[in-house]
């Protein structure tokens, strides 16, 4: 590439020289020209530093060239010909350079990437700086396939348990709904589902900066440590700050409950949710009977047996649906 330009501007030398009058005007306009091309040569360093090309370096080879052959020929002077000519050159690579960087960032950030999961089960999908996301059922999640220099950014439908790679460098921005969670490193669960009437981040380890979209104001976003929980109130447009009571908030992910003097209501309401069935009871009243039990990723007919032998009741099934009553 130096080869070229020293030819180039060996070319552009030795064509006639038609020099104008050497008077002060002149010399002052050639002066412009010369600090025009040296700006110019300057913004093309900033872009071709994508490429590792030393642009300055070329302009010096260009300028040294014109320079020898000046003091070769003892009475030859640079024209503003050939000014022009070198101007209109590195204006011409200045366009294509930045014609280049602009397009390199626009085709980057469509190369968004899109994983949806339905209701046959989860997914989970590693993200480029080694982020982890597992995907609740009914969600999705678009990313792109590398993330720019500043940040990490992604957004979310539904449920998704995050385990972020640290990096102070780059905060990890993730926009759900009309709500924006910002961390540096740090595992928490997001609930955004479209047709809930509100958005849950849950925090396991770290800590998550909670917000309204694009707001700075610090009464309208909430720094969450591990054990708290943030909510966005779709209608009110609040957030609300609280103690995580959930211990199985993570259940979907885990197949792992704990049930510490839990109402059997509030316990079928968990299965309900985490298996995808429907489970319901023949009598109001069983709603209040309680449970203690920590099942392990055990199977949902495991689970029945052992609530229904609890509280001497019995099960019936009908495909997706099953019955639980009192024995007679």
């Amino acid at each position: 590439m130096q080869k070229d330009w020293e030819q180039l501007a060996r070319q552009l030398y030795e064509e006639p020289a038609n020099p104008g009058k050497e008077d002060v005007e002149s010399i002052l306009v050639e002066e412009a020209e010369k600090k025009r091309i040296a700006e110019l040569s300057g913004k093309v360093d900033l872009y071709f530093k994508i490429k590792q090309y030393n642009t300055p370096k070329a302009y010096a080879k260009v300028n040294t060239q014109i320079h020898r052959r000046k003091a070769r020929s003892g009475s030859r002077i640079v024209t503003l010909r050939t000014l022009k000519i070198a101007a209109a050159l590195v204006f011409a690579l200045f366009v294509v350079s930045t014609a280049y960087y602009v397009g390199k960032q626009q085709l980057s950030g469509q190369n968004l990437a899109e994983i949806k999961v339905d209701d046959s089960g989860l997914s989970q999908v590693e993200l480029a700086d080694g982020t982890i996301v597992t995907l609740n059922r009914d969600s999705k999640i678009n990313y792109p396939d590398q993330f720019g220099s500043s940040k990490r950014e992604v957004s979310i439908e539904g449920e998704a348990f995050f385990e972020v790679t640290p990096d102070p460098s780059k905060p990890f921005i993730i926009r759900a709904g009309e709500a924006t969670i910002r961390v540096l490193g740090t595992s928490f669960t997001v609930n955004a589902y479209p047709g809930n009437d509100r958005i849950e981040v849950i925090v396991a380890t770290g800590k998550v900066q909670f917000s309204k979209n694009d707001v700075d104001q610090a009464m309208n976003r909430l720094l969450l440590n591990p054990g708290e929980k943030g909510t966005f109130e779709n209608r009110s447009k609040q957030l609300i700050k609280s103690l995580n009571a959930d211990p199985n908030y993570l259940a979907w992910k885990t197949r792992s409950f704990v049930f510490s003097e839990t109402s059997l209501k509030e316990v079928i309401s968990q299965l309900n949710k985490v298996y995808r069935v429907q489970i319901e009871l023949n009598d109001l009243s069983l709603n209040d009977l309680l449970l203690n039990a920590h099942f392990e990723k055990e199977p949902l007919d495991f689970i029945l047996k052992v609530i229904s032998e609890t509280h001497g009741l019995s099960v019936s099934r009908t495909g997706e649906h099953y019955l639980l009553k009192k024995e007679a």
